[in-house]
């Protein structure tokens, strides 16, 4: 017993003095997706600021494939002494266990929560063309003009897809999904007309608002977005459980010690609590969230459950 107690003790002790220490060489933020992405720009925005509080180097690394997948699966097979990180879409987190029926890892068991760094709201774009000049409109016309309608999307399985397939069952009208190979192949099929509405990034919908490609009729989450102040909710247009948002996330391996865990949130949050980091987050279109930990695992298991449902419910799968 003795002997336990003594071993429990050393590794507590261990745990502390590693965290206290921490960092004490550079830090790898993987990217699963290509440079100069979104999940790019927020790691490097992430990186500059962590940089210059600890004194070590966070560099961010591009590791692009099967939708952030493999990045995850280097993540979820590192050492867990916080010295790899990856900096994840909210794709991963929630949907793609269920997307991908091949996948290594469950990202819920093999990766560790340390915050949300970006939550996004979804605009809902209405095509320029379409006769629809609010959302009671665009509803009335989907209604009464069934197999007219296509939809498009940055990808499978992106959130703004999945988001479009539960508003299909909630209001009970048809359209054709269109995915596309990312955000600026989907944009151009937006402001061509190709697809008559799509959920959106709002950094993506205020560009063609602006140019006239677009009307933004609803926008999901519990509040307007200040980028669109005369844009209502979903909710304040009477439907209920539209907390809906796409995020982007820190996480580690599974098993990351709590105390590095608390070292690295206290960090981002006052990172993220930077008037300068905070204007360069804004001059890319994102609002700091910098959620805690145990929130973001709390967000992330609702936003699974939740997308997990929607793509079993319309037998989505990954191309």
């Amino acid at each position: 017993m003795r002997a336990l107690i003594a071993a429990a003790l050393a590794l507590a002790v261990a745990g502390a003095a590693q965290a206290q220490g921490y960092p004490s060489k550079p830090v790898r933020l993987i990217n699963g997706f290509q440079p100069g992405g979104p999940t790019d720009v927020i790691g490097r925005i992430l990186a500059d600021h962590m940089t210059r509080a600890t004194g070590q180097q966070f560099i961010v690394e591009a590791k692009p494939g099967a939708a952030g997948n493999l990045a995850g699966e280097i993540v979820a097979n590192s050492p867990p002494d916080g010295y790899t990180l990856l900096i994840s879409a909210s794709g991963l987190l929630v949907a793609n266990h269920a997307l991908y029926g091949n996948m290594s890892y469950d990202p819920a068991a093999a990766l560790t929560p340390i915050s949300i760094l970006v939550r996004i709201p979804m605009p809902l774009d209405v095509g320029a063309k379409l006769p629809a000049a609010s959302y009671a409109d665009f509803i009335a016309y989907a209604k009464a003009n069934p197999g007219k309608l296509n939809h498009g999307s940055p990808g499978i399985g992106s959130v703004p897809h999945l988001a479009a397939e539960l508003l299909k069952k909630r209001v009970g009208f048809t359209s054709e999904h269109v995915p596309y190979r990312g955000s600026g192949p989907f944009m151009q099929g937006m402001m061509q007309g190709e697809v008559q509405w799509a959920f959106d990034s709002p950094n993506t919908a205020l560009q063609m608002v602006r140019n006239g490609s677009i009307k933004a009729v609803a926008i999901t989450g519990v509040r307007r977005d200040e980028n669109f102040p005369d844009v209502p909710t979903l909710e304040e247009l009477g439907m209920k459980d539209t907390d809906w948002t796409s995020f982007f996330a820190l996480v580690g391996p599974a098993k990351l010690p709590k105390d590095i865990i608390d070292k690295l949130f206290a960090e981002v949050a006052r990172g993220w609590n930077d008037p300068e980091v905070v204007q360069r987050l804004k001059n890319v279109g994102f609002n700091p969230s910098g959620v805690n930990p145990a929130e973001s695992a709390r967000l992330i298991a609702r936003d699974s459950a939740l997308w997990t449902q929607v793509v079993r419910d319309n037998n989505i799968k990954a191309e």
